[in-house]
């Protein structure tokens, strides 16, 4: 009788098994959050376009995606816990390319090799810095700035924000290639130094354009150029940095990655998104009001620029002799 009963007991089992697999094998991105680590403090540019791809994302996956705020240490520690997260698809980072291509050449305690340890997805977005005087600083262009420097050399002084921030580097590159001697002054951010900018504590300054235009257009601080390979729409009448001095194209991108070992198809699946949420034309519209150039590139789009980013940059950090303070 307990066998007869045990044998009818078994296609309900096998029911509840095969109900446990189908939820175990259910298309990601699942019932689960998506959490998208942005490793800067809330308020800044990449905070802003962290929360705007978080809900374009989760748009187009039918899904919850939200942001979390893991700053500290220019990306790496935000980045680090990215790296170690479990390869779901359900924890991603939002990154500029100096976490990735900088900080492994500055910092030896970084726990991440940006090449190995993460699943690249989508380079969405490019943004030109802007170079800036002060306004009562009398140079109007950018001939005229390298011809002040070079009759005063090391009179000069420019606002960075961090050791191998961008605005440090390209600096430093401006600096070799027009043959100039400034002095850098470093901030813990990018509003000290706008402020010291304002103030005339320091006559020049790169910073990334949507955190500079709105002083740019109230007329407190002088934009000379925009280091994109072209001007800007946001500045028209603004030439470029490379007008001036051949070659001198720089731009800082944002990305999008996962960690390392992601399954090809949610990797897939979550590229593809990303790239169609960055061709959306109010997430363009958004971008372009602020400068921004879109990308939409995909994976392999994103493993050439962090190569090639990470060669150059270590190459001026190494000759330079920069290390993370």
């Amino acid at each position: 009788m307990r066998r007869q009963t045990f044998l009818r007991s078994l296609p309900a089992f096998a029911l509840l098994g095969a109900a446990g697999s189908a939820r175990a094998q259910a298309p990601f991105p699942g019932s689960g959050t998506i959490s998208l680590v942005m490793p800067y403090p809330p308020g800044g540019l990449g905070d802003y376009l962290a929360r705007l791809v978080a809900k374009k994302l989760g748009e187009q996956l039918g899904a919850s995606v939200v942001v979390e705020n893991k700053p500290g240490a220019n990306g790496a520690i935000g980045a680090g816990m990215v790296a170690k997260a479990k390869p779901d698809g359900h924890t991603l980072l939002c990154v500029p390319a100096s976490t990735l291509t900088s900080n492994p050449w500055l910092m030896k305690s970084v726990t991440y090799d940006p090449r190995k340890d993460f699943t690249p997805l989508a380079r969405l977005i490019e943004f030109p810095n802007v170079l800036m005087v002060n306004p009562d600083f009398p140079t109007k262009t950018v001939q005229e700035l390298i011809a002040a420097a070079k009759a005063r050399p090391g009179s000069i002084n420019y606002g960075s924000v961090g050791v191998g921030s961008s605005t440090h580097l390209q600096a430093e590159m401006f600096k070799r290639a027009a043959g100039i001697d400034v002095v850098n002054i470093t901030y813990k951010g990018s509003a000290p130094a706008l402020q010291d900018l304002v103030a005339g504590q320091v006559q020049m300054m790169f910073d990334n354009l949507p955190s500079a235009y709105p002083l740019i257009s109230g007329n407190k601080v002088r934009a000379l150029a925009v280091t994109g390979a072209r001007p800007s729409p946001v500045l028209p009448n603004v030439p470029t940095v490379a007008s001036v001095v051949p070659g001198f194209v720089e731009t800082t991108w944002w990305a999008i990655l996962a960690p390392a070992g992601l399954p090809a198809d949610v990797a897939a699946k979550l590229s593809a998104a990303l790239q169609k949420a960055a061709k959306e034309p109010d997430f363009v519209k958004l971008m372009e009001e602020r400068g921004g150039v879109i990308v939409a590139g995909g994976p392999d789009d994103l493993r050439k620029a962090i190569a090639t980013e990470t060669e150059k940059t270590g190459k001026l950090i190494k000759e330079l002799g920069i290390t993370a303070q």
